[in-house]
């Protein structure tokens, strides 16, 4: 478990030299092979799946350790609470085998070590975030956006006295926030978003929304919303209408 997003953690894992060991080739995109080095032991790999944000595995395909090969490494991402969970799998390497020992001691020191504190300084522009954050804007997801942008400490804040939501501080309570609200809804009439515009460290969103919701009829919301930038986290929301 670590404080740092999903786009920190999953940009950390794929810049192996940085947290393993140095490699010979490439682990950036999938079809990619890389090999590591420890002495006489050599492990080549090959990247067979990146879902973005969300999970990275590799599988083994020549070593000099008979054990590994055709072994999966396999790391899934995820969001729990305030924090991003991170498990990794070695698939096939099982208590039978004859590296698993060595296995269990060096996973746990490179990645509680080596991984977690290559996620807590790696670099993220603005423009990254901008672009993870206009490719789920066009999608309407607004709850994969807090979970891979988001930082622990957010804070999400309505106009004073609003009717409809208030303010919350921390990503699970941002997250209950607006999964409340969305629970109001009892029909959907339609809304427009404008394309995210960036300027300095803030992304400026223009949407519309025409709804019916509990306890308000039929509604319709005129807002600006400006997401504010700082360490490679998105750490505020802020809604005008």
């Amino acid at each position: 478990q670590v404080e740092q997003t999903p786009l920190k953690v999953y940009k950390a894992i794929n810049d192996v030299s940085e947290w393993w060991t140095k490699i010979e080739g490439g682990a950036k995109n999938v079809g990619d092979t890389f090999t590591v080095r420890f002495g006489d032991v050599y492990i080549t790999h090959q990247v067979v799946e990146l879902v973005p944000y969300k999970s990275v595995i590799w599988q083994v395909t020549d070593s000099s350790v008979a054990s590994w090969v055709n072994t999966r490494l396999q790391f899934d991402i995820s969001v729990e609470g305030d924090l991003t969970v991170v498990q990794f799998t070695h698939k096939g390497m099982t208590p039978q085998s004859e590296d698993y020992e060595d296995c269990m001691k060096g996973w746990t020191k490179f990645i509680n070590e080596g991984l977690v504190r290559l996620a807590s300084v790696i670099p993220v522009t603005n423009e990254e975030i901008l672009d993870r954050f206009k490719a789920l804007a066009i999608e309407e997801q607004w709850f994969d956006i807090q979970d891979d942008l988001f930082s622990t400490n957010v804070k999400s804040i309505d106009p004073a006295h609003s009717p409809y939501m208030g303010y919350a501080e921390g990503k699970a309570a941002v997250r209950k926030k607006g999964k409340d609200f969305v629970a109001k809804v009892e029909e959907f009439h339609g809304a427009r978003t404008s394309e995210p515009v960036m300027g300095g460290n803030y992304i400026a969103v223009a949407r519309d929304m025409d709804i019916t919701a509990q306890g308000f009829g039929r509604i319709q919301i005129n807002e600006v919303m400006l997401y504010e930038i700082k360490d490679g986290e998105i750490v505020s929301e802020q809604f005008f209408y």
